[in-house]
């Protein structure tokens, strides 16, 4: 297939730009042109796949560590999040209108939470859609998420003025672009890319072939701003805890507390605490515990036997291509669903944060690791990974809408 023009529009988060840059890459290896738009902050990590990288204005923060995931959902947080979403969907669209004016894309690939851009151009350039899905995918006929609306105990107030702001951007910027409500609405992708394997998603019945369950996209599993890490050599299991990039309360005490959990135990610990949190603050540390701010998890998971995190579904399937079982603590309803998956495949193991005291996080981790069922099926789970293709996989199922 001669070389093809792609572009590509994503939510500027690392749990949804990380899967889709080893699949840019792959696109580029194979020939094809790639124009990917994202913030500044994310520039070196696309131009480190031979895709072009273009900037634009985005709402969202530079920095997600300093965000801080509220404790209790409030109406102001969901009207706050729902006229978020949209502003950042629709973000890219004039610096994509600039720079693709006398370059039109062959294929547009959009990230299912921040759509609105590329699906926009898609329809009204009459180019086919690709849509990317880093966690659970929905249709028309079933949606993980909808037992998520249905928990929120307060009915949105239409009147609020995001919400009243929010019912006229999209139809505006539809009449301005020349996209009815009914195409801009309608599920019309060529297809769609989910970055987990079919086994692992929920209502798995209700996809067609159009949706690529591909797995992760890992590449080699480096990546462009990975530091230094060298494997231990005590001879002891490795344990990886890492909760996210995001705040929240009490961030420093479950550290702490697995300080606590863990100082007299068989595992070599490795923790990732993020940027703002003072490794002095832990107090003393065993000789067998390391702590980094940041680390390469992928790499470091490769040697782990053990993982407790927050469920984001990047760090669980990273964790399960390496046939490491891991005990989640959700921070956010989504990562709630996938910790019941995790549950429910018996895969691993699922804690509340507030349930998690140094002598809990110890004997979930250690009761997991010697549930030989969990293991075996965390190793059945792996191989379903490693069949689902990743990168190349998804790559295939860009070209097959190109062809």
């Amino acid at each position: 297939m001669s070389g093809k023009h792609i572009a590509v529009f994503n939510f500027p988060a690392h749990g949804h730009v990380n899967p889709s840059l080893p699949m840019v890459a792959e696109l580029v290896r194979r020939g094809h042109r790639v124009t990917y738009f994202a913030p500044d902050q994310y520039r070196e990590a696309v131009a480190a796949t031979g895709a072009t990288p273009v900037s634009y204005v985005s709402s969202a923060p530079r920095d997600w560590s300093t965000e801080r995931i509220p404790t209790v959902i409030t109406p102001e947080v969901v009207h706050t999040a729902l006229r978020f979403q949209v502003d950042e969907g629709f973000a890219p669209l004039s610096a994509a209108e600039r720079h693709l004016a006398d370059d039109r894309p062959d294929l547009i690939i959009y990230d299912q939470f921040a759509f609105h851009g590329g699906k926009l151009l898609a329809r009204k350039w009459n180019v086919p859609g690709v849509m990317a899905c880093t966690s659970f995918a929905a249709n028309e006929l079933y949606s993980p998420y909808a037992s998520l609306s249905a928990d929120v105990p307060f009915e949105l107030d239409p009147n609020h003025p995001d919400l009243v702001e929010l019912a006229k951007v999209a139809p505006a910027m539809l009449a301005e672009h020349g996209v009815s409500a009914e195409e801009f609405g309608a599920r019309n992708e060529a297809a769609t890319l989910v970055y987990i394997p079919r086994s692992f998603q929920l209502g798995q019945e209700h996809f067609d072939d159009s949706y690529a369950f591909v797995g992760p996209s890992l590449g080699d599993g480096s990546r462009h701003d990975d530091t230094d890490w060298t494997p231990p050599t005590d001879g002891r299991p490795l344990l990886l805890i890492t909760m996210g990039s995001h705040d929240y309360d009490n961030r420093l005490q479950f550290y702490r507390d697995c300080v606590t959990a863990f100082a007299d135990s068989q595992w070599h610990v490795v923790m990732a605490v993020g940027s703002r949190i003072d490794v002095g603050e832990l107090g003393p540390l065993p000789p067998h515990f390391e702590v980094h701010s940041w680390i390469p998890q992928p790499t470091v998971l490769s040697h782990a036997k053990a993982f407790v995190a927050h469920g984001g579904m990047g760090s669980v399937m990273e964790s399960l291509s390496h046939a490491v079982a891991p005990v989640v603590l959700p921070k956010v309803s989504e990562q709630g669903l996938i910790a019941d998956q995790v549950v429910a495949l018996g895969i691993g193991r699922k804690m509340l944060p507030a349930e998690a005291t140094a002598a809990r996080l110890r004997a979930a981790v250690d009761e997991l690791a010697a549930d030989e069922l969990a293991q075996q099926r965390v190793r059945q789970m792996s191989a379903d990974i490693g069949k689902a293709g990743g990168s190349a996989a998804a790559a295939d199922a860009v070209e097959a809408v190109l062809a």
